[in-house]
């Protein structure tokens, strides 16, 4: 067998084999020591890469960080010189390294092109739109000047026009991907700021790939730029136009709903190296053809399936090796010299503020505060594996030197890794969220804005929600804000779209499902024409199930609500009976009430009514209960319950249960058990001093309010509470209670044990069982209580929760 010798760039020796045709499967040199050679390469890369990414966690690092350490610590620059690391890694195996890598990286561009809503562009707002240009062109001209003067320094190889060009596109280039990993990482994922600077990474994803298919053909296809470029184009739109919808109509054809066998997998998977092939054949990069056949995948459920089936695959096994590839290559050693590093120093100090102050100049165009700005420049510092992978190609055809990458390589590094950091100094939860205070109805009292996040996962719920927050309304003497989220499926997606409804401007929302937004937007505008205190908004958000909860909670966060109303998975059926609806929001209205940054209510409807006036005109009164047993959840339905009878139509009813002489206690072993053995009595003891003093003081502020009434009822255990409950049936058309998972009474001990329905703790779900022939509304409410709170509790002056006494 022929063979040659040939040197790369930094002058090390392959040798390259001709190989003959019954050769072309065969490896050179022994198999069995090929194989073990690269099980021992998989083996360490694997366990140093997810190593310092669990070393990083704290740190909150994105992983593209710890990858790019790994790839350094196994080249040249720590352990690649060493024996043991030579006779693991030996040079003959790189060719095989490379190709792994690449594989990976073809993959992960796959997902990342499969993620990408070419929709959700039309939903991206001017603030964004101009923030992703200012931190996109601007920092360039910086970019292209450092290049030049990088390369002009002594010792400096002449520069390369095209490799300016990629040098550039890298650095001024912000990944969405890492973006949003370290956005969620950092809980700024939901907020404004994130939702902007994942919108303004949107836009600048876009220009990189415009940029990419121009500059491709240019180092790839040298004088013949003219026809790979106009082939590229074509193959785009033959993609877009030809290849998606027959896609769709194959798929459509050969499976059932949603439900998709193995064979799609292993179909697609070959079909990302057909199109890597094609682009690579016209005159462009392999990369473009993967992400472009993920773009143009066109059911939703199918790619959820492929990004569950081979994410951590391609994540966690295959792109590891392209992160050695790049550390193979660069070689912070070739930075000899003081001044080579005083420049290096330089040129990443001077991207890095290019990026920020030129994004702090545009935001404050859109009144931004400073602060806020400060932080968007930083998200906009994220560096990506596709800009990673630019340099790769630039260094490979020779239009940067092994410094300039390594000079590249460590920029990545630094400007990545200081985001997290550095946002967590400037704006971190504590300083965030230092005015966020009131997280309950308690604490927001009767004088002050009373804010609510009300969700609506279908237009069925929309009535009954609107009649909720009327009555809410109270005397509307205070301020009630009403932000109502429409939650929307979508699978496949990357991060959650948010879309902010404007009655005066066009709605973007045909995207998706335009009457059901605009049926939910005319309910709140009727609700607020209606309601002279209150004003309602209407946000979207197009996210999958998995999501939706941090989706809820993000935003009530960011919007600094005291309350969220969710509606139950359960609906009435035309007999009175209850069945099941929407399975599907069970388990995010449980993750919200483990999760919920305030207080939370679940509100089951039974028809409860809009307000209505007589033929006098005078208004009919609608008759409420709140059934009051004791601690934090029911002292907190009692201040919703206390809000709502202000509103001229609400008769209110406050019934206590007391416990009477016979009431068995609990034994002391059994709440061991069940809640520990510490502060068990103690804690007993000084809820019901909380609820004495609340109820007293709620008693004192309306002894002459006929619309309220109060009432005691005497109880000794589980048993005659529900049978005390069951005489009210038919008395009420809504129900107030508390959830009161966290509290201790024998009056209602046991009966969690039977609950059905546990989100809506013992008394709730004895109103919604079966048993009871009931036809009335239920309110379950759960009071948000930080530990600063529990700590507060601790004397009788608990002035936080007589708030709402200032009515």
């Amino acid at each position: 067998m022929a063979q040659r010798e040939q040197l790369n760039k930094t002058g090390t020796c392959y040798v390259e084999h001709v190989l003959h045709s019954h050769d072309i499967w065969r490896e050179p040199g022994a198999p069995r020591l090929s194989v073990s050679v690269f099980l021992k390469q998989l083996g360490i890369t694997i366990f140093l890469s997810h190593a310092l990414i669990f070393a990083l966690r704290p740190l909150r690092q994105p992983r593209i960080v710890a990858e790019i350490l790994c790839g350094l610590l196994i080249g040249p620059t720590a352990f690649g010189n060493s024996k043991y690391f030579e006779y693991v890694f030996p040079e003959r195996s790189f060719v095989k390294i490379e190709t792994v890598g690449y594989l990976g990286l073809m993959y992960h561009l796959f997902l990342v092109g499969l993620r990408f809503d070419l929709s959700a562009l039309a939903l991206i707002g001017k603030k964004a739109t101009s923030i992703a240009l200012a931190a996109f062109f601007l920092p360039g001209i910086v970019g292209i000047s450092t290049f030049f003067m990088v390369t002009s320094s002594p010792g400096a190889r002449d520069a390369d026009g095209l490799g300016g060009v990629f040098w550039v596109i890298a650095l001024t280039f912000t990944g969405s991907p890492v973006l949003s990993e370290i956005l969620a990482s950092i809980k700024l994922l939901h907020s404004d700021i994130g939702r902007t600077a994942t919108a303004a990474a949107v836009i600048s994803d876009v220009c990189a790939w415009v940029l990419i298919i121009v500059v491709m053909p240019i180092s790839l296809a040298g004088k013949e730029f003219s026809y790979s470029f106009t082939a590229i184009i074509g193959f785009i739109l033959v993609c877009l136009f030809g290849f998606r919808p027959a896609l769709a109509w194959i798929i459509r054809k050969t499976s059932k709903e949603r439900d998709y066998s193995d064979h799609y997998v292993v179909i697609i998977l070959i079909g990302v190296s057909i199109f890597g092939l094609i682009t690579d054949i016209i005159g462009t990069h392999a990369l473009v053809g993967a992400f472009m056949f993920g773009l143009i995948m066109p059911n939703r459920d199918l790619g959820s399936k492929l990004v569950l089936k081979i994410e951590e695959y391609v994540a966690g096994i295959l792109l590891p090796f392209f992160y050695v590839v790049c550390g193979i290559r660069a070689n912070l050693w070739e930075i000899k010299r003081l001044e080579d590093w005083a420049v290096t120093v330089f040129v990443i100090c001077l991207g890095w503020l290019a990026k920020v102050l030129s994004t702090m100049g545009i935001s404050m165009f859109f009144n931004i505060q400073p602060r806020e700005g400060v932080v968007l420049g930083l998200l906009m510092n994220c560096k990506s594996l596709l800009g990673l992978a630019l340099l790769d190609v630039a260094w490979d055809k020779g239009a940067l030197s092994t410094q300039h990458y390594s000079i590249m390589v460590l920029a990545f590094l630094i400007m990545t890794g200081s985001v997290a950091p550095l946002i967590d100094v400037i704006y971190g939860p504590t300083k965030r969220f230092m005015h966020y205070t009131l997280r309950s109805i308690q604490a927001a009292g009767s004088n002050t804005e009373f804010r609510v996040l009300s969700c609506i996962y279908s237009t069925r719920h929309v009535s009954p929600i609107v009649n909720l927050l009327e009555v809410s309304t109270g005397n509307m003497r205070s301020p009630f804000t009403v932000f109502g989220l429409h939650l929307v499926e979508v699978t496949g997606c990357a991060s959650a779209t948010l879309i902010v409804h404007d009655p005066n401007k066009p709605s973007k929302s045909h995207l998706h499902d335009s009457a059901q937004s605009e049926h939910i937007m005319k309910s709140l505008e009727d609700f607020e024409y209606q309601n002279r205190s209150a004003s309602a908004q209407l946000l979207t958000i197009l996210s999958p199930y998995e999501s939706m909860c941090e989706d809820v909670c993000g935003l009530a966060e960011d919007k600094r609500v005291s309350l969220i109303i969710l509606p139950f998975h359960r609906r009435a059926t035309m007999a009175g009976a209850m069945e099941d609806a929407e399975l599907t929001f069970r388990p995010i209205n449980r993750s919200v009430l483990a999760d919920a940054p305030c207080s939370v209510a679940l509100f089951i409807d039974r028809g409860l009514a809009a307000m209505r006036r007589t033929e006098s005109n005078h208004i009919m009164t609608r008759r409420a209960a709140m059934l009051f047993i004791g601690g934090h959840d029911d002292r907190e339905a009692l201040a919703y319950a206390w809000r709502m009878a202000g509103h001229p139509s609400i008769s209110l009813t406050v019934v206590r249960f007391l416990q009477g002489n016979d009431v068995v206690d609990i034994e002391l072993m059994e709440l061991q058990e069940r809640h520990g053995i510490l502060t068990i009595i103690s804690d007993m003891e000084r809820q019901k001093r909380l609820d004495d003093v609340y109820i007293a003081e709620f008693r004192r502020n309306n002894s002459g309010n006929e619309s309220i009434t109060y009432r005691e009822v005497t109880v000794n255990n589980g048993n005659e509470t529900v049978t005390a409950i069951r005489e009210m049936e038919r008395e009420f058309e809504l129900y107030i209670v508390g959830r009161s998972e966290r509290s201790i009474s024998p009056l209602t001990f046991g009966l969690a044990e039977w609950s059905e329905y546990p989100e809506l703790g013992a008394i709730g779900d004895i109103l919604v069982s079966s048993s009871f022939n009931m036809q009335a509304s239920v309110l379950v409410v759960q009071q948000y209580v930080s530990e600063s709170t529990a700590a507060d509790e601790d004397g009788i002056g608990i002035l936080d929760s007589l708030a709402f006494s200032k009515k």
